[in-house]
């Protein structure tokens, strides 16, 4: 009894023969990507399946079941399963815009997260007391604090890095917060 020419033709595949995978792929392409496309209604996907499909024959990642009857249907199953799976994977697209059972077109009011006028202006003046605040505290005690919140480091790195003593660049943070709460408070006489 021959073998299915498909079958020798996934054999040789199997030992990276590239005239064979041109010619499996000419062999069976239409047909799996008709199989995928009806399964995903959706031309560039359905190419896709078949690139993965191929992609993972060339790589060995799917093998042909031994003994297998079919290889033809054993691809055509292989392009399917791998079409609803990324069926399944896909969100459902919903329109912003559709037309209603009275002719009219409608759309979905999408929110704006981002912040209103005022409140924009509100954090420019936000950032300008903040400014005006950390100008006020000495140059090494800011550089400390600056370090330990904008950078993340702990009080042992800050003074590593600023080559002073622990106790030195504690004291430093410590008194630059309390220096920055009080003048924020306080409003720091800087103009809304």
């Amino acid at each position: 009894m021959d073998a299915d020419p498909v079958d020798l033709l996934i054999q040789r595949v199997a030992q990276r023969d590239p005239a064979a995978f041109r010619a499996l792929y000419e062999a069976s392409a239409g047909r799996l990507l008709a199989i995928a496309q009806r399964v995903l209604n959706d031309a560039g996907a359905a190419e896709d399946v078949l690139q993965e499909v191929y992609l993972a024959l060339w790589n060995g990642q799917s093998r042909i079941p031994v003994p297998c009857r079919a290889p033809l249907a054993w691809l055509t199953t292989l392009t399917r399963n791998r079409a609803i799976d990324v069926a399944r994977r896909r969100r459902p697209e919903v329109p912003l815009q559709w037309q209603g059972d009275d002719g009219e077109e409608h759309s979905f009011d999408i929110p704006d997260d981002s912040p209103t006028p005022p409140e924009q202006l509100q954090g420019v003046q936000e950032d300008a007391r903040l400014s005006h605040c950390l100008g006020r505290i000495a140059d090494e005690p800011r550089q400390a604090l600056s370090l330990a919140y904008y950078e993340g480091l702990t009080h042992a790195e800050v003074a590593l890095r600023l080559t002073r003593p622990l106790g030195t660049v504690k004291a430093w943070v410590r008194r630059s917060l309390l220096s920055l709460q009080e003048c924020l408070q306080a409003g720091a006489g800087v103009a809304p």
